[in-house]
């Protein structure tokens, strides 16, 4: 039985991807830093996952100290450790390229098989966005490591696209631009079946988007119509927005570049090659009948 290590594993994909794992046969052990997160659904319906995991390994990745013994006996590592809230004091530089850094060091010190890391979906193409920049940095160090690896690169995650109906519930959703570009999001458990099947691939770069395209002015669209509400959509002008998100730079680096970032995806394509099966549609009533809405 090949053991893996799951950094990230209370996170929404982490979670997705525990779940494989143990589905496939995996021995798994869990990295990470609040262990009662396993223990319940998340906002956006990934599952409890403490009792599928063999092991949990508490540490934070800022604190490499805390890292001794957390590939020991391990054969795969996956990571999808980075900043994905606000609310994080660390930089990104601090957690998506160090922190992932600190892990593959001490992967390579037990001499582990293959490091699965999810990045995102034409990331190369914007590194002037500090969390893009940190996670390619980080890409490098896998390329030079020596280490067999797989880059996982999804468009954007069925969780991200909730928020579009949190945005309807309230009574109005707010677009960047003309609404017109295109993404093809998934769902976690699309992800995850992509990211264990990565184990026996050779690919070293594997892009991934889901079974249907949208414009987001039809994701705004569908949401409402899921809610069975008036669709009220506002188009924010991209030069005004962006004149905006420059006055928060002075004040918070992290607001401005998670900002940035959202602006960048919203007025550009993010369409990969379709995989899934998963449908937004459902992912929204799904939400909904669980309350998940606030």
């Amino acid at each position: 039985m090949q053991k893996v290590l799951v950094a990230g594993a209370s996170g929404y994909l982490g979670k997705h991807v525990v779940a494989e794992f143990k589905k496939r046969g995996y021995w798994v052990r869990a990295f990470v830093r609040n262990p009662k997160k396993l223990e319940v659904v998340g906002p956006f319906l990934e599952p409890a996952v403490k009792d599928l995991v063999d092991e949990i390994f508490v540490g934070d990745v800022t604190k490499p100290e805390t890292l001794k013994g957390l590939c020991k006996d391990i054969d795969i590592v996956f990571s999808s450790i980075g900043i994905t809230r606000q609310k994080e004091k660390a930089s990104f530089m601090d957690v998506d390229y160090r922190g992932n850094k600190a892990i593959l060091e001490e992967a390579l010190k037990e001499e582990v098989k293959k490091f699965i890391f999810v990045s995102v979906y034409r990331a190369q193409d914007f590194l002037d966005i500090e969390a893009l920049k940190a996670r390619e940095m980080f890409v490098r160090e896998l390329e030079k490591s020596g280490i067999e690896y797989s880059v996982i690169r999804p468009t954007g995650f069925f969780s991200d696209m909730t928020e579009f109906l949190k945005m309807a519930n309230k009574g109005r959703v707010y677009l960047i631009g003309s609404g017109e570009n295109k993404i093809n999001p998934i769902h976690g458990a699309d992800v995850a079946k992509i990211c264990v099947d990565a184990v026996d691939r050779d690919d070293k770069e594997i892009p991934i988007g889901g079974p249907e395209v949208f414009k987001y002015v039809e994701i705004a669209n569908l949401a409402f119509e899921v809610l069975g509400k008036k669709p009220k959509i506002t188009k924010i002008p991209t030069k005004l927005i962006k004149g905006l998100i420059t006055l928060i730079r002075p004040f918070s680096k992290k607001y401005y570049t998670l900002a940035k970032f959202f602006v960048t995806a919203m007025t550009n394509d993010f369409v990969a090659p379709k995989t899934g099966i998963h449908k937004l549609r459902d992912h929204y009533l799904e939400i909904i009948k669980a309350g998940k809405l606030d």
